[in-house]
């Protein structure tokens, strides 16, 4: 299988626990290249990942390569893989602000940045079900119909994306986002991005990058 896939997830891993976006053992990477899914294993801290750990599964979740065992999580990364075919990217992380934010069962439902808005939209709160079970995966496959960051009650966060990357800066926006609401809130609250040019802003970023889902 590819080993530079493998190797770019072990790099967001990396990524991920260095900028304080996840803890060692939290979370899950995954990407879906040629009808398969290269899938953290379980078990291994994301900042000790080497490349020869990377999963290698199908959609029924069987190991094609690879020596552990899949994220017990996967069964969410399947079913977003099979509902949305934009999606090639999927992270599962637990950064501190955003997971606060799960916590308190608080989604971010108003447009108040611009960066934000574009590559979030709204960010719904998913109810508390238990970590891998059939009940979570669900929920998240409804969400990320209409989503392309979601809020798991105390639990985390998922972002998705066309790319790793593109998932890897959903995340980091989103903890971004997630400061600046409780600055915001801390001096009178956060003022929202008025409708009108609010659609301004979305056609713009549409004529700059080709169509994005919002």
């Amino acid at each position: 299988m590819k080993r530079k896939i493998k190797e770019e997830i072990v790099s967001v891993g990396k990524r991920l626990y260095e900028r304080r976006l996840n803890g060692g053992y939290g979370g899950n990477i995954s990407v879906l290249d040629e009808g398969v899914i290269y899938i953290t294993p379980s078990g291994v801290p994301k900042d000790e990942l080497d490349y020869s750990e990377i999963i290698v599964m199908d959609f029924k979740g069987n190991v094609i390569e690879g020596q552990g065992k899949p994220s017990s999580e996967m069964l969410f990364h399947i079913l977003l893989y099979k509902e949305r075919a934009d999606i090639k990217a999927i992270i599962h992380a637990h950064p501190p602000l955003a997971t606060g934010f799960a916590i308190a069962r608080h989604p971010i439902t108003e447009a108040v940045h611009e960066e934000a808005a574009v590559l979030l939209g709204k960010v719904p709160v998913l109810p508390y079900e238990v970590t891998s079970s059939k009940e979570l995966a669900k929920n998240v496959s409804e969400a990320f119909k209409n989503a392309n960051a979601v809020l798991l009650a105390n639990h985390g966060v998922i972002t998705v994306g066309e790319t790793l990357e593109k998932a890897f800066r959903r995340m980091e926006e989103l903890e971004n986002l997630c400061e600046m609401l409780l600055v915001a809130d801390a001096l009178g609250g956060a003022k929202k991005i008025p409708l009108k040019k609010l659609l301004k802003l979305f056609e713009l970023m549409r004529v700059r990058e080709g169509k994005i889902k919002i």
